[in-house]
């Protein structure tokens, strides 16, 4: 291969790599980018960013940032704050999760306390909840 044809082949494929940083910086937010936390004994924040977020494990104690799609919680005694979530939904006991904004909440489990501010579009949310003493209301 000559020179010619190389520099030809390097610049095209230098273009052809910035072109695909520069889709990936513009790209719309909040697609394929699910965040999983699976710990116990934990403090953190997380950014949502338009997409799900879950968390698995005991006794931790996550904040969760911006607007989510869903906020799964499966465990037991994890307190847990969110911004605006279009549903969420518990799994286990003593699970304590207080949301500013939601469409749907699902509780499976006793001793849950689940506390919202608003519901999405002015209108109160959808509750299924399947246990015992849970608390679900707005606060």
């Amino acid at each position: 291969m000559n020179d010619r044809v190389a520099r030809l082949l390097l610049g095209a494929l230098g273009a052809l790599m910035f072109a695909g940083m520069l889709s990936q910086q513009a790209g719309p937010r909040g697609q394929g980018t699910d965040v999983t936390f699976i710990k116990d004994d934990q403090t953190a924040t997380i950014d949502c960013n338009r997409n799900a977020v879950s968390i698995t494990g005991d006794d931790n104690k996550i904040t969760v940032k911006g607007e989510c799609t869903r906020l799964t919680v499966i465990g037991n005694d994890n307190e847990v704050k969110a911004d605006n979530v279009n549903e969420v939904s518990v799994t286990g006991d003593d699970n304590k999760v207080a949301v500013n904004t939601v469409a749907r909440i699902s509780v499976k489990g006793d001793d849950n306390k689940i506390g919202w501010k608003k519901g999405a579009g002015g209108k109160k949310p959808e509750v299924s909840n399947i246990g015992d003493d849970n608390d679900i209301t707005q606060d």
